[in-house]
């Protein structure tokens, strides 16, 4: 029991990114996971319920900053929970026997959304750019809840370019609108999971725990921040997590040390981001105008 409650620090570092960058923090707390030990059937489900906690505590914050298209969000949100049903069976069948699948697939996914936000650095918001919303978003809840429930992440890594390439939105509202269609695709997830396997509800909660403290803290830093000087953060956060995860792949095949220099990778862009929050403490309410 001790061993679970180790993971509150961990929850409240992690969900601080998590309210700050508009993700999960699936796409952080799944290598942790892993690296500690649990198999994906374990690892993933237990990251849906942080990122229940993350992202229903960050998109509170954000709704209050009035980041949130409550219009776009439960569309995405329930359409995902939906399609996340289909995509844990898979994860059965290949837990314990074909972990690596997710990891080249990880990678990417990364690879594609990493490029497609350095497209959309410079873009300001605009009005949609598709005719449709409600049709693109439909869509993307799609991909999102297949996603989600695949790799036991949210899919805020995914929905933010998403958002920003295909209707328009600025980084800070793609990120609360991304929350806020989380919460609805987590539950999904983890319901889908509960259904067939024992999940660890106490690591669950201890996760939930700090999340709740760390995530309202990163949605709050948004406020210090340039639209486009979180689009280049999560840029640098997508590059981290790539280097980490293709890491992580070479230790199945070369040397088992390679998980923990994985981890480091990580935990050098936690300890970065920290350090640039602390920075940034004093900085007023930055205006969105660029």
């Amino acid at each position: 029991m001790a061993f679970e409650w180790l993971f509150i620090p961990i929850g409240i570092i992690v969900g601080t990114l998590s309210g700050f960058y508009g993700i999960g923090g699936g796409i952080v707390l799944v290598p942790i996971l892993f690296l500690s030990g649990f198999s994906p059937a374990i690892a993933i489900p237990t990251s849906l319920m942080f990122t229940f906690g993350t992202s229903l505590s960050g998109a509170i914050a954000h709704t209050k900053m009035n980041n949130v298209d409550w219009k776009i969000a439960p569309i995405i949100g329930l359409v995902g929970a939906l399609t996340a049903q289909g995509s844990n069976r898979i994860v059965m069948l290949i837990s314990g026997r074909y972990d690596w699948l997710l990891s080249v697939f990880f990678i990417i996914l990364q690879v594609y959304f990493l490029l497609s936000l350095k497209r959309n650095k410079s873009k300001e918001e605009k009005t949609n750019v598709y005719k449709n919303p409600y049709l693109v978003s439909t869509f993307i809840g799609i991909i999102i809840g297949f996603l989600s429930s695949l790799l036991g992440i949210g899919g805020g890594f995914i929905t933010i370019p998403l958002l920003m390439d295909w209707l328009g939105f600025n980084t800070k509202r793609a990120i609360g609108t991304s929350l806020a269609a989380i919460i609805i695709i987590s539950i999904g997830g983890i319901i889908g999971y509960s259904a067939k396997i024992q999940l660890n509800y106490l690591l669950g909660v201890c996760l939930i725990i700090g999340a709740f403290i760390g995530s309202p803290f990163g949605a709050r830093m948004t406020a210090k921040y340039k639209a486009g000087d979180i689009t280049k953060k999560l840029v640098r956060l997508y590059a981290f997590v790539i280097a980490s995860t293709v890491v992580d792949l070479l230790s199945l095949i070369t040397w088992s040390f390679l998980k923990w220099v994985s981890l480091t990778i990580l935990l050098l862009f936690l300890a970065q981001m920290l350090f640039d929050f602390y920075k940034h403490r004093h900085i007023g309410i930055v205006q969105n105008i660029e």
